[in-house]
């Protein structure tokens, strides 16, 4: 933090004989630097509603959910159809049944 403190002072010093020699314009009381941290805006569930009400009405556009859609989709076709493909290949169904016989038999170990 010391290191912080005394870059923004070095800056601010560094602004302030920079500006000297320009004419000053009229600011706001308190002057923010690159290291002022803002008052944290605790709100509430009610506060969010209303201040993404577009997203709330689904006034927004439909493509990130689309989007999001598809890779879910993909996700499930690049792992399971590869399996499901290589089932019918060997076996002709593509899943196989519950409980059905295999080709291991219980001697074979």
């Amino acid at each position: 933090m010391s290191l912080l403190r005394a870059a923004s002072r070095f800056g601010s010093a560094a602004a302030a004989r920079r500006t000297a020699v320009v004419a000053k314009a009229p600011t706001a009381p308190f002057a923010r630097t690159f290291v002022t941290r803002s008052l944290p805006r605790l709100g509430h569930n009610l506060e969010d509603h209303y201040d993404m009400a577009e997203f709330m009405c689904k006034m927004h556009h439909p493509l990130g959910e689309y989007l999001i859609w598809a890779v879910m989709c993909s996700g499930f076709l690049v792992s399971f159809a590869p399996m499901m493909h290589s089932n019918y290949y060997f076996t002709g169904r593509f899943m196989p049944k519950d409980q059905g016989n295999t080709q291991l038999c219980d001697d074979s170990w």
